[in-house]
């Protein structure tokens, strides 16, 4: 197979579509990840814990910025020892090229839990006309729509900061609401692309632009925070996203029909694999609403998102306010967990389609399984709060945390798919609706609980609700969860052959192009 326009070069044309859907999601996560880095940059320095009633168990300077905290704090008595302390003037400093002149607002812990929970606002009600879109126009345009708008907004972000905090709080619902076609696309595109037995190994490669966003936006992001300021980060981070908005447009294909230079052998090996789906089917709303089935993933997805957010949202403020990271290795650290996420995908996805291809396990115990792991999430969230301030057990643990999720996405997300075959896209645009409503939740429960109580109890609830939660989402998948196909999402005018039967009507399939077709099918899986 030769070369073609793609990502990439001499690999299948679907892993190319699959690495640019990977690059979407990492620009997705960037813009929605970095913020948490970037409000701790954007609120003014104050000393932590001074109204702690419980002192002698909180961790009052962690030992990775004690030294240098010590010095800027006596330099500065010294610098301003004539002119009297003032703690406005002491800007709390990174590093010796931190932009500390750059300006700061004054925002309680509700108002920050206000403004980080902004993006979920906003990407609650796009995620149904996510999948909606997708299917009427081609994820293709919808992406690119969702990357362009979203990269000009981002853009503008510093000034709605200096225009006032609400302007700031409507700029984040936008991004969220123009982000929120993301995943119900990714779905929707995938379902097109992606064969069966290669679902969890495609989803799986997209999903690490998760990882990688995360990364960038909390590692990368301090650097260029310290370096920079905050307000030059969001312009490059805007920047990029315009660039890539511009390639994905130049390279990305709705279907193997649509793709100009695809082969024949892996369009038909596509094709021929995938459910039978009849396309342009009306979408069965009521049906789909009313499926006690669809409500139990989402149910489980909700109680994965709310782990998921509170270590991407609150992370950061947990890092700053309790075991006191300065703002470099905040960020650096709050990153490290989502390398072993990415780790722990890439081995399952692997594992799952080969114990799936098999055939020796039912694809619903094996989904049930992977489930499990938030039992492991809700043990490693509890364990967090007891270790107190040990920073490098609790961020073992948090490691530890995102590595048992880390199955979800190859165990259970394509559980959307096999259950609901082409309208997988607006099912998960449904999913991804209710589920999104944790991530404004969870920063506004963060801040109440711990609302003039930076302490290690008040984190203890959030952690214990955290943990309850998931446990939930195992206890519902070993009693609810199905993976078969349910009656709505199959198309009744399709082929009711079994596959075997269908195979053994192909390979008498004689003459002209179709027999073509069919010997390159074969020629090409046994290449792959």
């Amino acid at each position: 197979m030769g070369c073609s326009l793609d990502v990439t070069c001499c690999i299948p044309t679907r892993y190319s579509l699959t690495i640019l859907l990977m690059g979407v999601i990492t620009h997705f996560f960037t813009l929605r990840s970095n913020f948490s880095i970037i409000v701790v940059a954007m609120v003014k320095y104050s000393p932590k814990h001074i109204d702690n009633s419980s002192g002698e168990h909180e961790c009052y300077v962690n030992t990775s910025h004690d030294k240098y905290t010590e010095v800027h704090e006596s330099m500065a008595a010294t610098l301003l020892g004539s002119k009297g302390y003032n703690e406005t003037n002491l800007e709390w400093q990174e590093n010796s090229t931190a932009h500390t002149t750059q300006d700061k607002f004054s925002w309680d812990p509700i108002t920050q839990g206000r403004i980080l929970g902004a993006y979920s606002y906003g990407h609650v009600f796009s995620q149904v006309m996510g999948g909606f879109l997708e299917a009427r126009f081609g994820g293709k345009k919808v992406l690119g729509l969702s990357m362009l708008l979203s990269s000009v907004l981002t853009l503008f972000t510093p000034v709605a900061a200096f225009s006032g905090e609400w302007w700031l709080f409507v700029v984040r619902v936008l991004v969220g609401f123009v982000q929120g076609v993301v995943y119900p696309s990714t779905f929707g595109m995938l379902s097109r692309w992606a064969p069966p037995a290669e679902r969890s190994s495609l989803l799986t490669i997209a999903s690490l632009g998760e990882t990688f966003g995360v990364f960038i936006g909390f590692s990368l992001t301090a650097y260029l925070i310290v370096q920079c300021g905050w307000a030059v980060t969001l312009y490059i981070t805007g920047a990029v996203g315009l660039a890539f908005c511009c390639l994905w447009c130049l390279l990305a294909f709705d279907s193997p029909a649509e793709h100009p230079t695809i082969s024949v052998a892996e369009r038909t090996y596509i094709e021929f694999n995938l459910e039978d789906t009849k396309k342009g089917r009306d979408i069965p709303w009521l049906k789909m609403l009313s499926s006690l089935h669809l409500w139990v993933l989402i149910y489980i997805h909700c109680t994965d998102s709310w782990g998921f957010y509170m270590i991407l949202i609150c992370l950061p403020l947990y890092m700053d306010t309790i075991l006191n990271f300065d703002i470099n290795a905040n960020g650096g650290l709050s990153a490290v967990p989502y390398l072993a996420l990415m780790a722990t995908r890439i081995l399952s996805s692997l594992t799952i389609d080969a114990l799936i291809k098999q055939s020796r396990f039912r694809k619903v115990n094996i989904r049930k399984a992977c489930v499990l792991g938030l039992v492991g999430v809700a043990a490693c969230l509890v364990v967090v709060g007891h270790v107190r301030c040990d920073a490098t057990a609790a961020i073992a643990l948090l490691c530890l945390a995102m590595a048992m999720r880390g199955l979800m996405v190859p165990g259970f997300y394509p559980s959307y798919t096999d259950l609901t075959l082409g309208f997988s896209g607006v099912a998960f645009g449904v999913s991804n609706c209710v589920s999104n409503c944790t991530g404004f939740i969870v920063p506004l429960v963060v801040g109440v609980l711990t609302d003039g109580n930076q302490t290690i109890a008040a984190w203890l609830k959030v952690f214990y609700i955290g943990a309850a939660i998931s446990v939930s989402g195992s206890v519902m998948a070993l009693l609810f969860l199905r993976t078969d196909p349910v009656s709505w999402a199959q198309d009744p005018d399709g082929d009711n052959l079994s596959q075997p039967a269908r195979d053994n009507l192909m390979s008498d399939v004689g003459g002209g192009s179709e027999r073509t077709d069919v010997e390159a099918v074969f020629l090409y899986e046994s290449t792959v």
